[in-house]
């Protein structure tokens, strides 16, 4: 349903979508415009860094080797492979080595004298010398008018030439140059090749990048606004419901959290009804016990005896029991209140409340057993156990067999002291047992008008022990058989 309403209104026209294939399509340009700058912007300064460093290379492998008998060899192949002339000359210009890749190359337009010059160039500046020749000087007679055809047109990009010379002394003791001219290539037909494919892998690029953008905004945004939509829903009451998302690990994660929230909000809402209708019962009856003797007793003075106003005494009691458990539920469920944790006899203390708490039911038919040892030593809140105790025995009473006895028993086990509350009433439903400490849940079976209590023990029960270091709580029960509730705390 949810899905069909989000198709409905944003389809592919989200703002997420939208946003989203935008942000993908602008990191898409940034990207190519990183291409053009460095691939077209900066591609002449590469090269020529390039060229460079291959002229220089060169010269120190010749001169590692200029000892060997095949270095020769060497020279026509470093050439060769790296397209550039060698020249190896002594100081006085005799010739060792020469190798031409081109013709008019710089070093070998030179004549001999010249080019040992650069001995003396590299000397003075540490051995080595490096400088950028113009090579078209040595083109001086190229007049474009003179030819016929289609004749390339001077671009205004002069051929540069890289010379570098290295000085080194052979075995022999003579000491020679090595030099080694890199022709560095006009960078239009370059450039236009660089353009070129730049153009082709813009177009690819800017295909690709709009179609995985699109499925890519596409598999994010739609998951995430439809989860918006369905958590919409859940807001507006409707929980029960299922989500049927799906996407990437990450909001398959968001989707299983928002259907266990959804599934809360349900259980919640659940309850809260039946807390609505629970605590509606439980208070129209004594509004209306209360508001009856009244009645009776203003209309009727002879009637106004210690009988009937110890029945509006008894209902008020009632009334505020059932508030004082609601909120003291409500505050353990918030967690705000800490525990004053203590050492304390448990059996001493709970004396005096049992004894109180059997006077309180004696004139309705009850009566507690209290079985214990001399003394137990426990750590606990002391008032947060009392609450819990007495608890524990309103829901015996509410729930007691005919002979309305009510067994309250203490004893060691290991390391803990346990309390046990046994009624012989009619037991638990194995059906029921799972819920009886769930918040707000009262069985629709066992609901009745409470002698005692409100119908919230258990869950205050629950919510106290499961805050005590040690604490535990639990239940022995069987249909017909009655059953034993009980808690334990450390033993000290």
């Amino acid at each position: 349903m949810v899905k069909n309403k989000f198709s409905k209104i944003y389809g592919d026209n989200s703002p997420l979508f939208i946003k989203m294939l935008i942000a993908c399509l602008l990191f898409a340009a940034l990207v190519l415009t990183a291409f053009w700058v460095i691939g077209y912007g900066y591609s002449d300064t590469v090269y020529r860094n390039i060229r460079k460093k291959t002229a220089k290379e060169n010269a120190e492998l010749i001169a590692q080797n200029i000892d060997n008998p095949d270095v020769e060899v060497l020279i026509k192949h470093v050439a060769y492979e790296s397209d550039v002339c060698i020249l190896v000359v002594d100081k006085d210009g005799t010739v060792y080595y020469s190798h031409e890749t081109r013709t008019s190359c710089n070093v070998h337009a030179f004549t001999s004298v010249s080019a040992a010059t650069y001995y003396d160039k590299a000397k003075d500046n540490g051995g080595t010398y490096s400088e950028i020749i113009d090579a078209n000087q040595f083109i001086d007679n190229y007049n474009q008018a003179g030819f016929i055809g289609d004749i390339p047109k001077n671009n205004g990009d002069d051929q540069d030439a890289y010379l570098y010379a290295l000085n080194v002394k052979t075995s022999s003791g003579a000491n020679v140059v090595i030099l080694v001219d890199a022709l560095i290539v006009p960078q239009k037909g370059m450039s236009n090749t660089i353009v070129i494919q730049l153009i082709i892998l813009s177009v690819i690029t800017a295909v690709l990048s709009g179609l995985l953008s699109y499925l890519l905004a596409k598999r994010v945004s739609n998951p995430i606004i439809e989860l918006t939509a369905q958590a919409r829903e859940i807001s507006s009451g409707d929980a029960d419901m299922q989500i049927t998302v799906s996407g990437y690990k990450e909001i398959t994660e968001l989707k299983e959290s928002l259907q266990e929230a959804a599934d809360e909000v349900a259980e919640v809402e659940h309850y809260r009804r039946e807390l609505i209708a629970n605590v509606s019962h439980d208070l129209r009856t004594p509004l209306t016990l209360i508001k009856g003797y009244a009645e009776l007793m203003r209309d009727i003075p002879s009637e106004a005896t210690p009988e009937n106003l110890q029945v509006v005494i008894d209902e008020s009691t009632r009334l505020t029991t059932l508030v004082n458990d609601m909120l003291a539920l409500s505050r353990e469920q918030e967690g705000n209140e800490a525990l004053n944790l203590e050492r304390f006899d448990i059996v001493s203390y709970l004396d005096e409340l049992i004894a109180r708490h059997g006077k309180l039911i004696e004139h309705l038919g009850y009566s507690i057993e209290w079985e214990h040892d001399k003394e137990a030593y426990v750590i606990g809140d002391k008032s947060k156990i009392a609450q819990v105790v007495y608890n524990l025995i309103n829901n015996a009473v509410n729930y007691a067999g005919d002979d309305k006895k009510v067994i309250v028993k203490e004893y060691a086990k290991a390391d803990v002291i346990r309390i046990e509350v046994t009624d012989h009433g009619a037991g638990v439903d194995v059906e029921v047992l799972p819920h009886i400490w769930d918040r707000y849940y009262k069985s629709e079976k066992s609901h009745k008008r409470a002698e005692v209590g409100t119908g919230l023990g258990l869950s205050i029960v629950k919510s106290v022990m499961s805050k005590h270091p040690g604490g535990a709580y639990g239940v022995i029960t069987s249909v017909g058989e009655g059953s034993t509730f009980y808690i334990e705390l450390q033993r000290v």
